[in-house]
């Protein structure tokens, strides 16, 4: 134990005056956190639309302020012609144009279908998918009410009333769902770095040579290296959780106490796969590029940004090999959902299973030589 805190100290030692890696530990998670939690935003409203209104009607007068009503489309102007449409989207002045038939009033009201075109920029594709979706909901809203005053249908709701209940994110907030996530993304790319170089750094600069002299065995020299980054993981998981609830107001729903626990098991688990690429690089920059390597797997394949059921089946395989995954499934259940750690056993093991084997491997690997 003398030995592992001696080992500890030095490492906390090398760290103090390293003013700049310390500065790095903490400005980092604030920036990302604030960077990722602002710019990141599926909630597209606002839309650029242009008008070319052929009708000019009340009926076509009252599908625009619909769609106006919903914020979700901004009309900047009105054109005259497909062809003032087609340079106005050319030009990227607007991201939607809707053109009304001229028939659109009439056929209305004899019973026909009347007819609208919506344009929408599909160079943004989520963008486009919302702009449709939106537009269809408000065309089925003006269809129904059409058809029920046809039909004598006499009550304000329609005959069919289906209501929908979103829970865990009811206001349906992009932070909401990305914050949580973020934790797992931020923890690795900060720890990981850092971890990877810290063996490399001791054989170039010759104090490994100095350690292989010492009784100290190679499970010592990984925990010793190991255990300052676990504080300050624990210390960034800290930042990152009280970012979340007071900057972007994301209520935590389930235990704080297991989501410590829960990360503390993957903060182990990713300072073990850093100290694992160290004992692989033979220089800092080698490991560097290693820890690189690895961020976008964990940023792309663990389900923070894309689902992993849309994914093709191979990358779905090769998820499971990601630590992150199983992480951030815990992490949006214990914040999201307020799920405890018992409900949410599966990836609990294996972020375990996980953490256990490449720890064991990393201590393998480890050679206190210069070879």
């Amino acid at each position: 134990m003398k030995r592992l805190l001696a080992l500890t100290r030095k490492e906390f030692l090398q760290l103090r005056r390293d003013t700049i890696s310390v500065r790095m530990m903490v400005m980092v998670p604030i920036m990302q956190t604030m960077i990722f939690g602002y710019a990141i935003n599926y909630d597209v409203k606002h839309l650029k639309t242009v008008v070319y209104d052929e009708c000019l009607s009340f009926d076509s007068r009252e599908l625009v302020a619909k769609m106006t009503a919903s914020d979700y489309f901004e009309v900047v102007g009105n054109v005259r012609s497909l062809a003032e449409v087609r340079q106005t989207l050319d030009a990227g002045h607007a991201s939607v144009a809707l053109v009304i038939d001229r028939e659109y009033g009439k056929a209305r009201h004899r019973g026909t279908p009347a007819r609208a075109l919506l344009i929408v920029n599909a160079s943004d594709t989520t963008t486009a998918s919302q702009a449709m979706s939106i537009a269809g909901g408000i065309s089925n809203q003006l269809s129904v009410q059409t058809l029920a005053k046809k039909a004598g249908w006499k009550e304000k709701a329609p005959p069919i009333d289906l209501r929908v209940r979103p829970w865990y994110n009811p206001d349906m907030r992009t932070a909401t769902f990305i914050i949580p996530g973020l934790i797992a993304i931020i923890l690795t790319f900060t720890l990981i770095q850092y971890t990877a170089m810290a063996i490399v750094r001791e054989r170039e600069r010759g104090t490994l040579e100095q350690l292989q002299v010492t009784p100290v065995t190679r499970l010592e020299i990984i925990l010793g290296k190991i255990f300052p980054f676990v504080l300050i993981g624990i210390f960034q998981l800290t930042l990152i959780v009280l970012l979340m609830r007071f900057l972007f107001h994301v209520p935590i729903a389930g235990s704080v106490v297991q989501l410590y626990l829960a990360g503390l098991i993957f903060i182990a688990a990713v300072l073990g796969l850093g100290m694992l690429l160290s004992t692989i690089a033979k220089t800092q920059m080698q490991a560097m590029q290693l820890s690189f390597l690895f961020l976008l797997p964990f940023v792309f394949l663990s389900g923070y940004v894309f689902p992993i059921d849309g994914m093709p089946l191979f990358f779905q395989l090769i998820t499971y090999a990601i630590p992150a995954r199983y992480f951030i499934a815990i992490i949006r259940g214990i914040v999201l959902r307020g799920a405890s750690l018992a409900q949410l056993w599966e990836p609990l093991a294996a972020l375990t299973g996980f953490t256990v084997l490449i720890v064991a491997l990393a201590v393998t690997r480890f050679k206190k030589t210069n070879d």
